[in-house]
């Protein structure tokens, strides 16, 4: 009788109505996980570095400024304040991601790093040739991770930079085996335990947002 009724009334079926509920319900939830899926890989590409200098310290942020996670660091042997080539200082600015190269790039993305064939040239390039790499910039060494290798390459000097008459290049962001995590001990890159930069590697992309204070 209810059934009847409720065809006689307005004009549907039942099953019909039902059909109707079900499908829209469904849209409803694709669409919601739809937009989740879309806000979680915003969030993922909205993150930028930030690099406190003299306390060892980098610092993984989002879009809201919520810390995401804190890497230990080891930094120039003669501190921070970079303005010329070879002077062994960390620069202090606001720069970016120009390229990522990895021992893992298959598996996360980037440049492949291979013994003999990776290296950081003039501009701040990328490459493989070693007549155009610099002798001191072989990214399979010990000083960038070994078989753990892992770099990011920051575009120091910047237009800013530049601008001071700051020289100097290949300034990065890098594993290493050497040591030298919470202390000056670089030649003027940004140091990190393998681990550490791998997983920083994953988090980052090129074009990311790194911004370098004393303190």
């Amino acid at each position: 009788m209810l059934s009847q009724t409720i065809k006689r009334e307005n004009g549907v079926s039942p099953s019909l109505f039902f059909y109707f509920i079900f499908f829209a319900g469904l849209f409803c939830l694709f669409m919601t996980g739809s937009s989740s899926a879309q806000n979680s890989k915003n969030n993922s590409d909205n993150v930028y570095i930030v690099v406190y200098g003299y306390q060892y310290k980098l610092n993984l942020y989002d879009s809201k400024n919520n810390l995401i996670k804190s890497y230990k660091i080891g930094i120039g042997k003669n501190g921070m304040g970079k303005t010329k080539e070879g002077d062994k200082k960390t620069p202090v600015g606001e720069y970016k991601i120009l390229w990522k190269a990895s021992r893992f790039s298959k598996e996360d993305g980037g440049y492949q790093i291979v013994d003999g064939k990776a290296f950081c040239g003039p501009d701040n390039i990328f490459t493989t040739d070693p007549n155009i790499g610099y002798e001191d910039e072989q990214l399979w060494t010990a000083g960038y991770g070994g078989d753990k290798a892992v770099v990011l390459c920051l575009d120091y000097p910047n237009p800013q930079d530049k601008a001071k008459g700051y020289t100097g290049g290949c300034i990065e962001i890098h594993a290493t085996l050497l040591g030298g995590i919470g202390e000056c001990s670089s030649a003027g890159c940004i140091r990190l335990s393998p681990e550490d930069a791998r997983d920083l590697y994953k988090r980052i992309k090129v074009g990311t947002k790194v911004i370098i204070k004393e303190k």
